[in-house]
């Protein structure tokens, strides 16, 4: 023991001027198939802390749930230039609920506590024990952290008889060390990492988990007393499991759902309108809120008590509807999908934590749809914008399934038109602007709405304003349309001043007012991860300013068009009678731009600024 605690101070002291790192990363999980499957976690971790006023880098959260138990929790600081050691106080140790604004009801704890007297460049270890009772729910180690990481390894101890099956994924993997070795019965599988850096996010960057190294494990089969159990490891046995724990929901009696169901579609004259008719009923009527309180995060509860309650979480929300889908003959089932924030495939990983949401598959003449009502404004028959790209679980009977992967929504269908009728007085421009948002922008502006509707004609202004704070806006007329398919509106009155200049007699207009995607350059020095939109979407803007009475047009740019796989614009000028015409055409097509798409992105986002700072000429 001493000579461990020499030979790591050797080690800290070298580093005492460092940032704060984590020491050493270790975890252990231990697999038992005597007389019955038993896995435990033990967990030891040491981190050197630079500066005691970082709080935040030894305040300690050991989650837990209702398939888990935490016990064994032990922990000491060690301070260097006293040489004393203080021992974690078992009274120090909370157990809290996880704080989520976005969940009701929820089983998701924590063991939380401080590690006591750190000073800087101290030194804290601890230590604890996870039982875990379901073992599908075998989770995952990550190699990165938020500080500095030395040394991080996992390693899996198990039977012979039993499989593991495992996935790495993210960045620096090639510095992670495996080996498989053999321990009288034992197989022991262990992954190492040395030496990976913090991990530092960014502005508009996808899921942590898209970059920071971490290996998913499993076990796919155990024998017990010889007898060799099935657990996971295809995507079939996945859907085995799923559909064992939701083939028994919907045996209340469900009378009030299907007469409603039919008075929702009874005038409807095709599929797709009976799908709409029901799909915008439950946006509008059933609240979403989020349960993750033990099997209840995973089976949906009754449709008869959703439709009586009219709240639920998606898994409820997507039963709801499956539900009323099939009373109006349609051809629909229950839809597991791992959201955008998930960077895995059912064949990548064949386990609960490729998922994370449950929503909608509905066929219709032949084409397939994903219904997600936990979006309230989400445009029929769009999917949610979270969901675009991935790839979804399709559940139809006991040993059919199918994966499919979700359409992203074209750039054209997600669409801002602004139309400004124009004139010029003295130095100012003044008018009036119409403005109209469809598909995913306008879902956005309605759920701003919804969110904020004390802010609502800020929001209603933002339109054109986040494109030009300098432009005045007096709001004239407002049109939601929330469930309609028309888009929704406004009209304004609109002044921009100093938007002209006198020189020498001659005016010098900048005709293009509105400026998407102008702030959009990369700085590609410093930016190391990839960029996420929301979504594609389409800008559409038109100009038509009156001539000056006695003026004429002396210089007017020429046409301007380019487009790539990232985006495209296209500027066009003419002039009919007395009117300039400007028309601007902006579209970003792509939802994940990544690091080696940043030059050709910067590329097109240059010209279209220059395009941007062009000037008319007007002389008498």
């Amino acid at each position: 023991m001493k000579k461990y605690i020499v030979l790591f101070l050797f080690s800290f002291q070298s580093y005492s001027q460092e940032k704060s790192k984590i020491v050493y990363s270790n975890e252990t999980v231990v697999i038992n198939s005597g007389n019955a499957l038993e896995v435990e976690t033990f967990v030891n971790e040491s981190r050197a802390i630079s500066k005691s006023k970082n709080t935040h880098e030894y305040t300690i959260r050991i989650p837990f749930d209702s398939f888990s138990e935490i016990s064994n929790i032990k922990g000491s600081t060690y301070i260097t230039k006293t040489n004393k050691r203080i021992d974690l106080s078992s009274y120090s140790i909370a157990t809290i609920d996880a704080e989520n604004e976005n969940i009701y009801k929820s089983d998701n704890k924590y063991k939380y506590f401080v590690m006591p007297k750190v000073e800087d460049n101290s030194l804290i270890e601890f230590s604890y024990k996870t039982k875990l009772k379901q073992p599908r729910f075998l989770s995952s180690f990550r190699f990165q952290n938020p500080i500095k990481t030395q040394t991080a390894k996992l390693q899996i101890r198990c039977n012979s008889s039993t499989e593991i099956g495992y996935k790495l994924f993210g960045n620096y993997q090639e510095k992670i060390a495996f080996s498989k070795t053999k321990e009288g019965n034992f197989d022991i599988y262990t992954w190492e990492a040395n030496d990976i850096p913090e991990f530092e996010g960014e502005e508009d960057m996808p899921s942590p988990l898209y970059f920071m190294p971490h290996i998913i494990f499993y076990i796919k089969s155990y024998e017990i007393q010889g007898k060799k159990e099935e657990l996971l490891g295809t995507p079939e046995k996945l859907y085995q499991w799923y559909y064992s724990i939701t083939k028994d929901i919907n045996k209340t009696d469900q009378t009030a759902l299907k007469n409603k169901t039919l008075e929702l579609v009874k005038d409807k004259n095709s599929d797709l309108e009976k799908a709409k008719a029901i799909y915008q009923w439950v946006q509008q009527n059933v609240h979403y809120v989020a349960f993750e309180d033990g099997m209840g995060g995973f089976i949906p509860r009754e449709a008869s008590d959703i439709f009586q309650k009219l709240y639920g979480d998606c898994k409820d929300m997507a039963n709801l509807l499956n539900e009323m889908f099939r009373y109006a003959q349609l051809n629909s089932n229950l839809t597991w999908i791992g959201t955008r924030h998930k960077p895995y495939t059912y064949e990548d990983v064949p386990t609960p934590q490729v998922d994370n949401h449950m929503i909608t598959n509905v066929v219709i003449d032949g084409k397939s749809y994903f219904m997600d009502a936990t979006d309230k404004f989400c445009p029929f028959p769009f999917p949610s914008t979270f969901i675009q790209g991935k790839e979804a679980l399709i559940g139809k009977t006991e040993k059919d399934f199918k994966t499919e992967k979700i359409p992203e929504v074209e750039s054209g269908r997600n669409k801002t038109t602004i139309l400004m009728k124009l004139n010029l007085e003295n130095s100012s421009i003044v008018g009036d602007a119409s403005v109209t948002v469809s598909g995913f922008k306008k879902s956005y502006l309605l759920n701003h709405l919804s969110a904020y509707n004390q802010k609502e004609s800020e929001i209603w202004k933002d339109i054109i304003t986040e494109n030009n704070q300098k432009i005045l806006l007096d709001i004239q007329e407002l049109q939601k349309n929330d469930y309609q398919e028309l888009p929704s509106k406004a009209n304004f009155k609109l002044k921009l001043e100093n938007g002209i200049k006198d020189v020498n007699g001659k005016l010098l207009l900048k005709p293009v007012l509105l400026f998407p995607l102008k702030e959009s350059l990369i700085d590609i020095e410093k930016r190391k991860l990839s960029i996420e939109n929301d979504f594609a979407y389409v800008y559409e803007i038109q100009y038509e300013y009156q001539l000056p009475l006695d003026y004429k047009v002396e210089f007017m740019p020429e046409n301007a068009k380019t487009e790539n796989d990232l985006g495209s614009f296209d500027m066009q000028y003419k002039l009919l009678k007395n009117n300039i015409i400007v028309t601007q055409k902006i579209a970003s097509k792509k939802l994940l731009l990544d690091n080696k798409d940043f030059i050709l992105w910067n590329s097109f986002i240059k010209t279209l600024i220059k395009h941007y700072n062009q000037s008319i000429i007007l002389s008498k």
